[in-house]
Formats: structure tokens, sequence, C-alpha cells
């Protein structure tokens, strides 16, 4: 299936300019069939435009109050802006020449510098793993396959995999594809840097509707396709500065016990982010649920020692 982004383009600028547009007005103007229609629009509102019909009006309209047009710009939103940029300049020239390009469709000049006070630090990735996000990048919004060579973490088996790229995030210093496996069958995350080759086939995929927000909510880190589990921890006095200087998961449920302790409970996605979190607060931390959690850190410890 190959989509006609030109059409897509075309029905955005018609109802931004207000046109009258129905299924059989756009059939007329981009001379393709009803069904074509229907999937240009569903790939619209996939895609986030708030596109709908209007049964008053008999139109398909944006939602009350959006706009394709430049929009005004605040203070605090340009030193974002400009914060965004240096952050990211590390990440490639690609990535430094796409917010240049924001910012001139912007209209708005934040300038290169930003207070001295203010030190942002962030290391350069490898060449492949930017070649890697240029690549998946033009594929996810072109809706296109692509043919990944991946090497697990742990193990030193080679795949060759063709995944539909969803969407990739960064965590814990790596950049992490999300998409649909079609070895697995299944969604699956990929480490970036441990794809050996990344190629974009001339195969095209129908986008999901999938959320990642909703997705990222519940992981510790990177593991997102395990079941959902409540963790409940205990956190010696001494511990407990360091514990609540920030809110480490949105589950996150504090309460402080009579003996000076921090109890925490989280509903997180799998147990291994979390059991490395866990290791970071040893010896000061007892881990009350779940017991398979329990006895896993209890059992890494024993070997753990053995080495000592």
């Amino acid at each position: 299936m190959s989509l006609k982004f030109d059409s897509l383009i075309i029905i955005l600028n018609k109802i931004e300019n207000k046109e009258k547009i129905t299924v059989h007005s756009l059939m007329n103007d981009l001379e393709v069939s009803e069904r074509s229609v229907h999937r240009y629009l569903q790939t619209l509102q996939v895609a986030g435009f708030p596109v709908h019909y209007d049964r008053k009006k008999e139109s398909y309209l944006f939602v009350e109050g959006y706009s394709l047009r430049r929009p005004d710009v605040s203070v605090e939103e340009t030193l974002a802006l400009s914060l965004s940029k240096r952050l990211l300049k590390n990440f490639g020239t690609g990535m430094e020449k796409s917010l240049n390009d924001i910012e001139q469709k912007l209209s708005i000049k934040t300038g290169t510098e930003i207070p001295r006070h203010i030190v942002l630090k962030a290391e350069e990735p490898p060449l492949a793993v930017k070649d890697h996000l240029g690549s998946i990048h033009k594929a996810v919004i072109n809706f296109q396959r692509i043919e990944i060579n991946y090497k697990t973490l742990y193990s030193d088996k080679e795949s060759v995999r063709k995944v539909d790229p969803y969407y990739v995030f960064f965590q814990d210093g790596f950049w992490i594809l999300r998409g649909y496996c079609h070895l697995r069958k299944g969604l699956r995350t990929f480490a970036l840097d441990r794809i050996l080759s990344l190629k974009i086939l001339n195969e095209h995929f129908v986008p999901v509707n999938i959320s990642p927000e909703e997705e990222l909510s519940g992981t510790f880190g990177v593991w997102l396709d395990e079941k959902l589990v409540n963790v409940v921890l205990r956190f010696d006095k001494q511990c407990k500065p360091y514990i609540q200087r920030k809110k480490w998961h949105q589950s996150q449920k504090e309460k402080e016990l009579k003996d000076g302790r921090l109890e925490m409970r989280f509903e997180v996605v799998g147990l291994e982010d979390i059991k490395r979190w866990i290791y970071r607060s040893l010896p000061h931390v007892e881990v009350v649920a779940p017991k398979k959690l329990k006895e896993t850190v209890r059992g890494e410890l024993r070997e753990a020692a053995k080495r000592i």
C-alpha cells in the first residue's frame, strides 16, 4: 500500500482554509475512491490532526481553536527552544538543523547562546545511532517498514527483523525504538546502539492509534513488554533525603512509618528496571513485595557475596 502524502497536504490546506469538504468532494478533487478518502482522513486523525465531521455545517473541520497557522510564541517558549537547541546539538547536525528550521518557521530568533549560569551536558551518541535516528524518523513519518539486523544485549545471537516503527524515546542515556516486530508478531523495543544495520523498505504499514505517553507511564526504564506489578519497598531513615529528592515514577506513593523509615509503593511494568534501581540504595532498602522480586534480590546478593 502506498499513501499519497500530497493528498494529505491538500486535505489539510482545504480544512485550514475553511473550504466545504465532504467525502464526495475529496473524491472529485483527488481523483480517488471513497475508500481512499476515508483512509486519508483516518491517517490524519491517527497522526494527531483533530479532524472531525460537523453534521450542521456538512463538512470536515478542525476542532474549534485548532489551526495550522503560525502560533504566537511566549518568552518562556522561546527560552525552551533555545535550551533544546543547546541540549540536542550533540545529537548531530541533522537535529540541530531541524531545530533551526522550526525556529525559522516560527519567525523567532532565540540566538544560540543561553545564560552562562545554565549548564547543560549531553553526550554525543555514536555515528551509527545518529544515522539510525534519521532513518527511523523518515520511516515513521512516511509509514514505511524497516528491516534491521539486531543483536540483543545479553546474547551474541543476531536476527534479521522487519519492524513497523511507531516512535523512539530517550531513556537512561540510550535511544530506544518502539514498533511492531513481524518476527515476534507483537510490539517490541529495540536499542538503537544494538542495531547492526538498518534499511527502509519499499513497504508501507497502516498506522496504529498508540499513545507513547500511556505506554511509557508504567515503565521504570526501557522495559515495556511485561505485565504491571505492584512493588512495595521500605527505605531506612538515612536514605530518605536521597529518595525524596524527586518523584521516581508516576505511580509512586509514600508513607512515613513509625520507626522513621519510608514506605514506597509503585505499579510498574516488569521487575528488571526497578530491581536495578533498588540496588542503588543497598543496604538501606527492604523489598516487601512482590515475593518474586524479594527472592530474586536475595539470590543475586547471595551470589555476589561469594565473589567478595
